[in-house]
């Protein structure tokens, strides 16, 4: 059964290195008592339910993994990424408070996966909302056309210069230009959101029951945090919990 869920799927990297979009700092994350060759985690319970949990990138905000979870079970299991959560080791977080090692899993210390479902909600949303900017004409763009056809008109009535007449017009361009770039800019926003959108619900793991035989996996999103040097991820499928140790 085992060798029919996971047969071809090659083995995951947990260690990996990666420079954060500051260039003074720079993140490690790597299993706890990795060595300096590859390293691979397969962790199995009773209910021979298996679970692979892997580092692969971290973004300015937030920390990205892999986690696949393959049910040998003869009975379904619900993964719940939206439950999944991580925090800081005793005595490794340097600006936040000290973790008790008798309450491990403390409440106040998680920080939980950001929910997939409201992730793509809210990058849906952003979205939507920079087509809709691109797409029409802002309220001020139409204010600024009314004052500089009112400034066109009081010209006429006046002897401008050359050089006058010359300022006015390159300050009204100047002015439509401005707001021209701005819908260009959201429009391209929008279309690389659309492009995120589309390939993270794709490739984010989104909460499932699995049946016998069945094999889940995707990314998960992590808020990010740089101030502790040992994190324990908790993953779990329905009630059981599997354990990470970064470092």
């Amino acid at each position: 059964m085992l060798r029919r869920l996971l047969g071809g799927s090659s083995a995951l990297l947990l260690g990996s290195m990666l420079t954060a979009c500051a260039s003074s700092q720079t993140l490690s994350v790597a299993p706890m008592g990795a060595g300096s060759g590859p390293v691979s985690r397969l962790i199995s319970h009773p209910d021979s339910v298996y679970v692979r949990f892997h580092f692969v990138r971290a973004d300015p905000k937030e920390l990205v993994f892999e986690a696949e979870f393959s049910n040998a079970a003869n009975h379904p299991v619900t993964v719940d990424p939206a439950r999944f959560y991580f925090l800081p080791l005793p005595d490794s977080a340097a600006k936040n408070a000290a973790v008790s090692a008798a309450s491990p899993a403390s409440t106040a210390s998680r920080r939980l996966a950001f929910n997939p479902d409201m992730r793509l909600d809210s990058l849906a949303h952003r979205r939507d909302e920079l087509a809709d900017k691109a797409s029409h004409v802002s309220m001020l763009q139409v204010l600024l056309l009314v004052a500089s056809t009112a400034e066109n008109v009081a010209s006429v009535n006046k002897r401008e210069t050359p050089i006058e007449r010359t300022n006015r017009q390159v300050r009204q361009q100047g002015g439509q230009a401005f707001f021209e770039v701005q819908r260009v800019v959201r429009a391209v926003q929008a279309q690389h959101l659309a492009t995120v959108v589309a390939e993270q619900a794709v490739s984010s793991l989104r909460r499932a029951t699995l049946q016998p035989g069945d094999r889940a996996v995707g990314l998960v999103y992590f808020p990010r945090l740089d101030a502790a040097r040992q994190l324990r991820f908790v993953l779990a499928f329905d009630e059981h919990p599997v354990q990470f140790d970064f470092t």
